[in-house]
């Protein structure tokens, strides 16, 4: 992302926690779950981070609320379509991140989680 201005990097990152992995019929893996930071965009390449693993795939489709969506911002929970992945690859907990994104570790320090709302 170098020669990038700050706020087209900013832009450029998001942060999407896993939380739901299902496989739809004839269409392909869904992964549901909160951005919780930055936007994400149809189309888009990801990279999807375990614990010692990274994978990649691209956004196909986004739904929110049942209803088709080009982009969902931080804060919007969000249900992805995603190519190059099955259910196998993916699980709850894992990151998913622009394409070239930092490190699991690294991104989960960057934004602090009130678990006592998540409980609610």
């Amino acid at each position: 992302m170098e020669g990038l201005g700050v706020d087209q990097v900013e832009a450029a990152e998001f942060q999407f926690e896993i939380e739901n992995v299902f496989l739809v019929e004839g269409r392909g893996t869904a992964i549901s779950g909160l951005v919780e930071l930055g936007v994400i965009h149809e189309g888009q390449a990801i990279d999807i981070h375990g614990l010692h693993s990274k994978r990649h795939g691209r956004i196909e489709a986004m739904v929110i609320d049942g209803e088709r969506i080009e982009s969902a911002e931080a804060g919007q929970p969000v249900t992805l379509l995603v190519t190059d992945l099955t259910p196998g690859h993916i699980g709850p907990g894992m990151l998913a991140t622009h394409a070239g994104g930092e490190r699991h570790k690294e991104l989960r320090s960057r934004v602090p989680r009130d678990y006592e709302k998540l409980a609610a």
